[in-house]
């Protein structure tokens, strides 16, 4: 295992396997928050079987070869700690919030989960009927479907970043024990694994321990899943829906996780259209009362973006407010942000981003997660730093790059409304 300080706190190792080790040090904390990214999400399921990566998550809970799943409540239970997963597009996150004395236990735990479920067809089906419930819950809901038809929608050919995470019914119904288990083995390798943890720790003695517990033998792979870029495809779509409120979503294409011009990007979506300062609120909420919901955000993966805008509101108006969201996209590029709009925008990710920082739960998750994107692991200093350092012309030139009103993709979703 090779090691390096990344910077005061930070320390970065990395296993034989292609294990990576990335733990950040709090000498003022009394709990520790860790966890294990693996890059497979939804986007790398099977086409056979979409959703497998969100079922093999719920499944791992269910037993191990050394663990019934009354023992892992009962382990995490013990030392007062909580213990999750998480399904994303790209990665899949098993993680652990315990006080500091809990941390053996909570890495044997989460080791146990991500090498070793054990898959016995009896818990299988079990959880089959509980994920099959969760996708009915989510086809309920409206605004879940209506996101979930938005993104089906936006990325072109049927692209797997266009399947829900929780993937089909037909998808969870039909996979074997055979077709998890060979799934998992394949597919869940240490090469592919980023273990992060933030708090009461000592970086080195910490990564010698989860080399110990992870690092076991070989690793099937060590590269990246294979995957295709999506192609972001512009137009107009309606989905008839009888529901109380219309949604509407706008989208340009945005960049990706590691595109060097995102912090500018950043500050020009919270000028538009994050907060309540933002153009969008102001214009749809605070001067029209068009909609209580509105607002904008970036989506990055790995390999491509989207930069989303989004109202909700009686089907009434709905048309009133995807007017208003295209043409303040359109205004945004004739107006660029000014440097009072500027300044404050850099002001409120400043201090979002600090009290984020404040949380070794949002800490060690922004070391896995820049990890699984790729992203440079930066101190907090730099990452404020680089903030401060945009200027308002930088600004005006990411917008240039990303606000094209002829690259717009519309989606709408409820009764009668055309887009």
């Amino acid at each position: 295992m090779v090691g390096e300080r990344l910077d005061e706190r930070t320390y970065e190792a990395r296993a034989e396997s292609g294990l990576r080790i990335l733990a950040e040090e709090d000498p003022q904390s009394r709990s520790v928050s860790v966890g294990v990214w693996i890059d497979i999400g939804s986007r790398d399921d099977p086409p056979s079987h979409p959703g497998l990566a969100h079922f093999i998550e719920h499944l791992a809970f269910k037993g191990t070869a050394t663990r019934a799943a009354a023992d892992i409540s009962r382990e995490i239970d013990s030392v007062g700690g909580h213990l999750n997963a998480a399904t994303g597009r790209e990665s899949t996150v098993f993680y652990a919030d315990v006080p500091a004395e809990g941390l053996e236990t909570a890495l044997d735990l989460l080791s146990d989960l991500v090498l070793r479920p054990a898959f016995e067809p009896d818990k299988i089906e079990l959880e089959r009927a509980v994920v099959l419930d969760e996708i009915r819950s989510h086809e309920d809901d409206p605004e879940s479907v209506a996101f979930d038809r938005f993104v089906a929608e936006v990325w072109s050919d049927g692209h797997p970043l266009s399947r829900p995470v929780l993937g089909s019914k037909r998808g969870i119904e039909t996979a074997s024990a055979g077709t998890v288990r060979d799934y998992h083995t394949s597919e869940f390798s240490r090469g592919r694994m980023v273990v992060a943890a933030c708090g009461a720790i000592e970086a080195e003695p910490f990564a010698e321990t989860v080399s110990a517990r992870l690092d076991i033998g070989s690793s099937r792979r060590t590269t990246r899943p294979q995957r295709v870029a999506p192609a972001f495809r512009s137009g107009r779509r309606h989905h008839e829906r009888k529901t109380g409120q219309s949604h509407v979503y706008v989208a340009l294409p945005g960049p990706n996780a590691t595109d060097p011009d995102r912090y500018e990007l950043e500050i020009a979506n919270v000028a538009l259209g994050d907060g309540t300062s933002s153009r969008l609120f102001r214009a749809i909420r605070e001067e029209r009362g068009l909609a209580y919901a509105v607002g904008s955000t970036l989506m990055r993966y790995t390999d491509g973006g989207l930069w989303m805008f989004y109202g909700a509101t009686s089907p009434k108006l709905a048309g009133d407010v995807q007017a208003i969201l295209e043409s303040e996209i359109a205004r945004l590029r004739d107006e660029p942000p000014s440097d009072d709009e500027v300044a404050l925008a850099k002001a409120r990710l400043r201090g979002l981003y600090i009290l984020g920082m404040e949380s070794n739960a949002n800490r060690a998750m922004r070391l896995g997660t820049s990890a699984t994107a790729g992203r440079e692991i930066r101190s907090h200093d730099d990452v404020l730093a680089k903030l401060d350092r945009v200027s308002t012309s930088d600004v005006r030139a990411v917008v240039e790059r990303f606000a094209i009103p002829d690259r717009i993709h519309v989606t709408t979703v409820g009764s009668g409304g055309t887009p």
